[in-house]
C-alpha cells in the first residue's frame, strides 16, 4: 500500500512539475512576445516622427505664398506640428 501511494505522489509531483515549466515556458513566450511587439511600435513611432520632420522640413523650404501674412503662417506652421 506504502509503494503504490509513494507511486501516486511521485506521479502527481511530476505532473505537477510539468505543469509549472510549461507555464514558466508560456509566460516567457509572452514576455518576449509582449517585448518583440514594443520594439516594432518603437521603430513604427520613430518612422511616423522622422516622416513628420522631413514634411515640415519641406514646408518651411516652401516659401509661403504672398497673400498669407507672418502671423497666419506661423500659425499655419503650428498646425502642421
Amino acid at each position: 500500500m506504502d509503494f503504490e501511494l509513494r507511486r501516486a505522489r511521485e506521479k502527481l509531483e511530476k505532473e505537477q512539475k510539468e505543469r509549472k515549466e510549461r507555464a514558466k515556458l508560456r509566460l516567457d513566450r509572452e514576455r518576449k512576445a509582449k517585448e518583440e511587439a514594443r520594439k516594432q511600435r518603437e521603430a513604427i513611432e520613430a518612422v511616423h516622427r522622422s516622416r513628420r520632420l522631413d514634411a515640415i522640413q519641406a514646408q518651411l523650404k516652401v516659401p509661403p505664398p504672398f497673400f498669407i501674412f507672418p502671423r497666419d503662417y506661423a500659425r499655419f506652421l503650428d498646425f502642421l506640428v
